[in-house]
């Protein structure tokens, strides 16, 4: 439940390795909203940045309650917010990033390429090594579904001129409340793509809103499957 101690001791080694006397962004990489009602780790947050050590203070949402720090937005307690948003999981977008737009709170979008789906290069088929995470999340037949659904998408953005990974990245930095998106890299290459499709025109209204029709409410994955 971060102690104080914790936090300060964190914040201590983070600028000792970094060599610097403060911190851009520090955010609390997971959340629960049982914690709103004392939001205590805030609140020592809070006096780190007023002590000079922190810029920013920020939390990463909890992947199925998202909505859980509307209230923290909303009560001043951060400055970021770190969030899953991609053409699949478009529900912060009904009120997550506009109370972003209204408190002013900086939006960094998270895991835009769905765990690497949406950039279409996996098939039904695609394997993972042992122990990767993406063997649970794409278990049973969820990446089989998730492949049909980005082959639709596909065919959506053809002759648009972006290609799936571009179509995600601009999508996400579409939203007037995204600051950054932060996409996965695995190699040189991925890294100078993704930097590439900032420079990209912006995506026009009428693909964004064929693109907002792909939203895809999985929760859970339907128990198992």
């Amino acid at each position: 439940r971060y102690p104080e101690k914790y936090l300060r001791d964190n914040v201590e080694e983070r600028l000792r390795n970094l060599n610097t006397d403060c911190l851009d962004v520090l955010q609390l990489h997971t959340w629960t909203r049982a914690w709103n009602r004392n939001p205590k780790p805030l609140e020592v947050l809070r006096k780190l940045q007023a002590e000079g050590k922190l810029r920013a203070v920020g939390v990463s949402t909890p992947e199925q309650d998202q909505d859980s720090v509307v209230d923290l937005m909303r009560q001043g307690w951060v400055d970021t917010v770190q969030v899953i948003y991609n053409i699949f999981e478009q529900e912060p977008a009904a009120e997550l990033l506009p109370v972003a737009q209204e408190t002013n709170v900086g939006i960094i979008v998270r895991v835009v390429f769905d765990e690497g789906v949406l950039t279409g290069k996996y098939t039904k088929d695609s394997t993972f090594p042992e122990g990767d995470f993406r063997n649970n999340y794409f278990a049973g037949d969820r990446l089989e579904r998730a492949v049909q659904r980005v082959e639709k998408i596909r065919a959506e953005i053809a002759g648009s001129g972006y290609d799936l990974p571009q179509a995600a990245l601009k999508f996400a930095l579409a939203h007037p409340a995204t600051s950054s998106v932060i996409p996965g890299i695995r190699s040189i290459q991925q890294a100078e793509a993704n930097v590439a499709a900032a420079e990209l025109p912006d995506m026009p209204d009428d693909l964004l809103l064929k693109l907002r029709g792909h939203a895809w409410r999985r929760a859970f994955w339907y128990g198992g499957k």
